[in-house]
């Protein structure tokens, strides 16, 4: 199945139509001829970014349970009975603790701690004016199979190899995984990205034939790795 996969759009603006293609880790295309191509009805590029206070278990040891009844002034009255019986200063003590808190700017100072890769969640639309099959059908076809792994092997590792390649092959996985992709939209193009998950609505529109007149596609894209600058330039082409 070669060339564009896409439901036909008329005059759209191009900006508005997603592009997906397949890609290297480095974003050159594997097939220049296989493209599909899809509005976005919903599209929500997320970076997560973990940041962190080193010394946030210590300012929890710190509050202790006395500590926050002395800065709630809870123990206020105890101290004056105290005072009074016994000829203390626990009630100044307290005074002066109360409405205090341990914390300071240095427990508190947040470090960045880790990144997960990007999410990229976006609902692709694919319905047929003409032929369901070329229109919604087949572009679906082709992202899931970019989806899936190319080949899954049927036997275990020992046994692939001690059946196929023979137990001198450089090869240590039978498998094949699934392929990366890029999507080109709007005014950036991300890549390289994996389908993490995608949904095929069973209950959408049919034609008296069976075949799928309109499809929403919802998928969750993420970056093969986390992103740094460099990257986010290349996504802009900056």
């Amino acid at each position: 199945m070669n060339g564009v996969m896409s439901s036909q759009w008329g005059n759209l603006n191009s900006h508005l139509l997603a592009q997906f293609y397949e890609v290297d880790r480095d974003g050159k295309r594997i097939d220049p001829d296989v493209t599909v191509k899809a509005p976005l009805t919903e599209s929500n590029f997320e970076i997560a970014l973990n940041w962190a206070s080193p010394f946030e278990n210590q300012a929890n040891i710190e509050s202790s349970t006395l500590q926050q009844l002395l800065q709630s002034g809870a123990l206020q009255p105890l101290a004056q009975k105290a005072d009074s019986a016994f000829g203390t200063k626990l009630s100044s003590l307290a005074a002066g603790v109360e409405g205090r808190t341990s914390v300071t700017k240095l427990n508190s100072t947040q470090v960045f701690v880790g990144e997960q890769p990007a999410k990229f969640n976006v609902t692709a639309l694919f319905r047929a004016w003409k032929d369901p099959q070329t229109e919604v059908h087949d572009p679906f076809d082709q992202l899931m199979k970019w989806a899936l792994p190319i080949e899954l092997a049927k036997d275990g590792l020992l046994l692939s190899r001690l059946t196929t390649d023979g137990l001198s092959s450089n090869v240590p996985f039978p498998s094949k995984s699934p392929t990366l992709i890029a999507v080109k939209y709007k005014d950036c193009t991300y890549w390289p990205l994996v389908i993490e998950s995608i949904a095929k609505d069973t209950n959408a529109p049919v034609d008296k034939s069976g075949k799928f007149i309109e499809l929403s596609v919802p998928m969750l894209l993420t970056t093969l790795t986390a992103i740094d600058r460099q990257d986010w330039s290349n996504f802009t082409g900056r």
